[in-house]
């Protein structure tokens, strides 16, 4: 295994290959990606992410091969991780997934953030104009991740992880395009435990007490925006301006986080919209 690996590592660093082949469905040939995602591949003994996604997929002797293979490519790299188009669908159908268990909506509904405008029972194709932003989300996601891990936050509990994967398999059953992303129980458990603490983790961030408003915030607003209110006084205004000035400065700071964190985990999203 170990020479397949540098075997693999070698073509790759001389190649530029900007795919890697998994067993399963087809999918459209993606767009090249740049050599220099790949480049850490060269290293002999200490393949990248990319070499270590290809010796995963590539069937053991004796292990059936599908008849049809899917070419997953690279989308864009946070910390050590590589972000993959296959990773970004998977996260897709999952957020969907759960969202629809939080809240109850109908299997046709769309009632996530992530899969607006798209039917729930569909998996994310790589060919579809709002993938972009779906690689944006999954960085994202792992940078908050990458920041609560070393913060030591709470981890997910082991109820709520199994609620979540019990709540997706539900979900997805019977549906060919999820089962032929192939998904393992451990990438999907690790994807879960991922996305739950990320989830509990910004909660806490876009806590309101962190930084009150105070009525004399609210009042100079008031004042700076005079015309707006008419002839009625700041009492009858306050609790709606301290609501609004929370909401507006929770938001500020939260993309101001972000921000941080994507600069601190040197996030490239290789697609960008």
């Amino acid at each position: 295994m170990r020479q397949l690996i540098g075997s693999l590592a070698k073509c790759i660093s001389v190649f530029a290959l900007p795919v890697f082949t998994e067993s399963v469905s087809a999918e459209p040939f993606p767009h090249a990606v740049p050599h220099a995602v790949l480049s850490k591949a060269a290293h002999i003994g200490s393949p990248s992410p990319a070499v270590n996604a290809i010796a995963a997929k590539t069937p053991m002797v004796g292990e059936k091969r599908t008849s049809m293979t899917l070419l997953s490519k690279i989308v864009g790299e946070v910390g050590e991780h590589t972000v993959t188009s296959r990773e970004v669908r998977i996260n897709d159908a999952v957020e969907r997934a759960i969202t629809h268990h939080l809240t109850n909506h109908p299997a046709n509904s769309k009632a996530s953030e992530s899969g607006a405008g798209v039917e729930e029972n569909r998996v994310l194709s790589g060919t579809e104009k709002r993938f972009p932003a779906e690689v944006g989300r999954v960085l994202d996601e792992w940078i908050v991740y990458l920041e609560a891990k070393l913060l030591a936050v709470q981890p997910a509990t082991k109820s709520d992880v199994l609620s979540a994967i019990k709540a997706i398999q539900e979900f997805w059953a019977g549906k060919d395009n999820w089962h032929d992303l192939e998904v393992s129980n451990e990438e999907l458990r690790e994807m879960v435990d991922r996305k739950i603490l990320t989830k509990g983790f910004v909660k806490l961030k876009n806590d309101p007490n962190l930084a009150p408003i105070s009525d004399d915030e609210a009042l100079a607003y008031y004042r700076k925006n005079r015309l707006r209110f008419g002839s009625l006084p700041f009492s009858s205004f306050k609790d709606s301006i301290k609501s609004f000035l929370t909401k507006s400065q929770t938001e500020r700071r939260l993309a101001e986080w972000r921000e941080v964190l994507r600069r601190k985990y040197k996030v490239r999203n290789l697609i960008a919209g």
